[in-house]
C-alpha cells in the first residue's frame, strides 16, 4: 500500500492509495487517525483517483455549507436524503450541479416543515 496523493482537508487528510492494482480514495481524520481511514471509492487509474479526490474536497466543502457531514460513504443531514459519495463523484459533473441539487433538497425540506 503506497500513498500516491494527499490533500489536507478540514481536520482530515484525503488520500489516494495504491493497493492491489487499484487506487483507493480514502479520508482519514487527523484527530483520530486509523490507518488510511474510510474508503470512499476505488479507481483503475491514478489520474481518475486524483481527479476524484480533488472533486470530493470541493463537493464536501459545498455540502458542509448546507449542513451535511460525512458518515461512512454518505453525506448525511438530519431529515434529508443521504447522498452516496461514489455516485456523486461519478454522476455530478461539477459543483454547480451539486449546489443546485442541495438547494432543491433544502427547498423541499423548507416546504415540508414550513
Amino acid at each position: 500500500m503506497t500513498v500516491q496523493y494527499q490533500i489536507e482537508f478540514f481536520e482530515s487528510d484525503v488520500f489516494v492509495v495504491e493497493k492491489s492494482d487499484a487506487f483507493h480514495l480514502t479520508i482519514c481524520s487527523r484527530v483520530n487517525p486509523l490507518g488510511f481511514g474510510n474508503q470512499l471509492a476505488i479507481y483503475t487509474t491514478k489520474g481518475q483517483a486524483i481527479d476524484a479526490a480533488e472533486k470530493f474536497c470541493k463537493m464536501y466543502a459545498l455540502a458542509k455549507q448546507y449542513g451535511y457531514h460525512l458518515k461512512d460513504s454518505y453525506l448525511m443531514k438530519e431529515g434529508c436524503e443521504a447522498l452516496f459519495v461514489p455516485a456523486l463523484l461519478e454522476n455530478e459533473p461539477n459543483e454547480a450541479t451539486l449546489q443546485a441539487k442541495l438547494e432543491a433538497l433544502a427547498n423541499e425540506r423548507r416546504e415540508a416543515f414550513g
